[in-house]
């Protein structure tokens, strides 16, 4: 069957779900090439069976608010392929949520954790539950619901889980202590735990500091570094606050911030006194950016709009899917901007990535930019196996070995005829030729 008309049927049988087939479009137009030429892959039915997650779950999730009202929202668990190691993934409250969105991060975890080259499968879930605005025990009250319907189809041999967006260390404890409750178990079945009770203390920022880790990689390649740097970052939640904080340590200076009202932007650079208080925003469950630019003066605040806009070496995505189309593609080819690098889940649309295929600037994909977080949960899984603990500076010493590990597995695989790196097709080839080969190795399953 033609490539083609393989994702013809596969918008028919997701309809509704633009966002999974999005995520397998660009997989197969990377490695079709790949699949012409092992008829294996044909034989074993390896797309069929790719393209169909192991388990979906989707159920209610009732909760009681302070008032006595009782409220309704709908959970999910994509338990998507463990063909690697067990099911792994985080889990995102958030009110858009849907099924199509969770198969997407579910398809594209697979091949993140792939890329790592550690031994794990790819999940996802969450709930369309908005976090904000709500008390701290209509949370708990939330969380422990959520769990009751959970609880016993995951386990740190079967389906390990952490937090996304809208869940944090807040809710995993919450989340983790109604699965120890339930279970029995006190073992490593969730991750991003707080240090004192089994996690790392680098997780909220893991996954922004291995977005930095492998830009350094990716700059030292192009002979360049960091140094004097100009980035613009979109959103301030915890891949930002990392992105940022690594970037400044490394020489570079990050100019902007967003939220859903607009984006800031500050010439001076976002420094330590600002990144705190950017945390402290945060932290009042307001996501708007506005109070930045009062705060500080010299700061330009623009509403409605996103930061790619603004002049920059670099550009880092933080927010959500999908924010980067044709109009915000030809604006940083415009102002001169040299690299993009996801660091959301799918931060460029299909349209965006093939606008930028024949240009100078370098676009390097989530799906390698992301196993900065997949690694610090393996570490920390690992700490939790062992009943030990290492040093922060122990694991920020591993996850940079991993990161560079992850550049050199996308170089090697995107270089064609010693032409430009295509980072897209090398991270895409890598983490697809390792499920491949598991696949077929384990027979059909």
């Amino acid at each position: 069957m033609s490539i083609d008309r393989f994702l013809y049927r596969l918008e028919l049988n997701n309809p509704n779900e633009p966002e999974f087939v999005q995520s397998v479009r660009l997989l197969l137009a990377s490695v079709e090439d790949r699949i012409k030429d092992d008829y294996r892959l044909n034989n074993a039915a390896v797309l069929e069976r790719l393209t169909e997650p192991d388990r979906v779950l989707l159920f209610k999730v009732p909760w009681l608010s302070d008032s006595g009202k009782v409220f309704v929202n709908r959970g999910y668990r994509v338990q998507y392929s463990n063909v690697l190691g067990p099911y792994s993934g985080g889990l995102r409250f958030h009110p858009s949520l849907s099924l199509g969105t969770v198969k997407m991060l579910a398809f594209e975890q697979v091949f993140k954790n792939s890329l790592s080259s550690l031994p794990l499968g790819g999940a996802m879930g969450g709930a369309d539950f908005d976090p904000k605005g709500k008390s701290e025990a209509e949370v708990m009250r939330f969380c422990q619901s959520y769990m009751l319907q959970l609880w016993d189809v995951i386990g740190s041999d079967i389906d390990i889980t952490g937090g996304d967006i809208g869940v944090g260390a807040r809710e995993i404890g919450y989340l983790f202590g109604m699965y120890k409750k339930l279970s029995h178990r006190h073992n490593g079945t969730f991750v991003g735990k707080s240090p004192d009770w089994g996690g790392t203390g680098l997780k909220a920022e893991s996954n922004g500091y291995g977005v930095v880790y492998l830009l350094r990689s990716l700059l030292k390649r192009h002979n360049d570094s960091l140094g004097g740097k100009t980035i613009a970052v979109s959103g301030f939640g915890n891949m930002a606050h990392g992105v940022i904080k690594k970037a400044n340590a490394l020489g570079a200076k990050v100019v902007t911030i967003s939220g859903p009202d607009g984006y800031v932007y500050d010439p001076a650079g976002i420094d330590t006194v600002k990144l705190e208080y950017l945390i402290e925003l945060r932290a009042t469950s307001e996501d708007l950016v506005r109070p930045y630019s009062i705060e500080f003066p010299g700061t330009m605040y623009v509403e409605g709009k996103k930061p790619w806009e603004v002049e920059c070496d670099i550009a880092i995505p933080c927010a959500i899917q999908n924010e980067i189309g044709i109009e915000e593609a030809s604006l940083l080819l415009k102002n001169k901007c040299r690299y993009l690098i996801e660091a959301a889940d799918q931060s460029c649309t299909e349209e965006a990535i093939q606008a930028l295929s024949d240009q100078p600037l370098v676009y390097v994909p989530s799906k390698a930019t992301n196993v900065g977080g997949v690694a610090i949960s393996a570490l920390e899984l690992a700490q939790n196996n062992m009943k030990m603990s290492w040093t922060d500076q122990e694991i920020e010493k591993r996850l940079q070995d991993i990161m560079e590990r992850t550049y050199s597995l996308c170089r090697q695989h995107g270089t064609k005829d010693n032409s430009q790196v295509n980072y897209l097709r090398g991270a895409n080839v890598a983490a697809f030729q390792r499920v491949a080969e598991a696949m077929i190795d384990q027979g059909a399953l």
